[in-house]
């Protein structure tokens, strides 16, 4: 017991949120991709079993949801810098016009961590010689803020399109496949499925350095909702069958 505690103890603990923004992005890309893009193929899988429309399918809502979401992560991103700037601008005038009110501000952060008013009093004097330094404490401490940590919006929105992209190709490559070799259409919608859930699998383990979760919760928690999308899709996909049949001309 004492050396499995040592060894936890030697080991440094590694703090990743300055990698949040980037994960998140990559995170919602592939899974939007190959969730997103797998449900829809499910869904023209239980619809047709014409390999080429589901293959097309799948083509056309990757291109589509590549340019929607990275013009979205892209605007989301912008929009929240712009705040964040906004908030930066109106503190720095206060800090220049009214810096008694912010010392005040100061002291009153301090004496809530459990200072007296006097060591919260020599702390806000002190940092108050600093107006960087001020800046940051009170982004930090009154508007919750650590701007340093955002990624550019410019970055994220294509990182978000590229990873869409992959996570998208992805359920397509039976598909694909199936366009040079003759495969039975089953076997191309289990094996896309197949490929869904193993690759969200290895992607929930890797997401545990992130989450702290076990490298089994991570791997089951993506293969849940994964099927529940695929499974769901694939027999959304029968029932509109019945009740809006593919023309008997587009049916091979």
């Amino acid at each position: 017991m004492q050396s499995l505690t040592m060894n936890i103890m030697e080991e440094p603990i590694v703090h990743n949120t300055h990698e949040a923004d980037i994960f998140r992005t990559k995170v919602f890309g592939i899974q939007d991709g190959l969730i997103g893009v797998g449900a829809l193929i499910s869904g023209a899988s239980g619809y047709s079993h014409d390999p080429l429309i589901v293959l097309v399918t799948g083509l056309l809502a990757t291109i589509a949801q590549a340019f929607s979401m990275g013009v979205g992560e892209y605007i989301s991103t912008r929009v929240r810098s712009q705040i964040i700037e906004n908030e930066i601008k109106k503190e720095k005038f206060e800090i220049e016009n009214y810096p008694e009110k912010e010392k005040e501000e100061l002291k009153s952060f301090y004496m809530q961590k459990g200072l007296t008013e006097s060591e919260a009093e020599k702390i806000a004097n002190k940092i108050m010689t600093n107006k960087y330094v001020v800046l940051q404490e009170m982004l930090i401490h009154e508007l919750k803020m650590t701007p340093e940590e955002f990624e550019s919006p410019v970055k994220l929105g294509f990182l978000m399109s590229f990873y869409l992209i992959v996570g998208g190709i992805i359920p397509l490559i039976p598909f694909i496949l199936g366009m040079f070799f003759s495969i039975p259409f089953l076997y191309l919608v289990v094996s896309s499925m197949a490929v869904i859930l193993v690759t969200l699998a290895i992607f929930g383990v890797l997401s545990t350095k992130y989450t702290g979760l076990s490298k089994s919760r991570g791997a089951f928690e993506q293969i849940g909702t994964g099927l529940i999308a695929l499974i769901g899709s694939y027999f959304a996909g029968m029932i509109i069958s019945y009740f809006i049949p593919l023309p008997q001309h587009l049916v091979i």
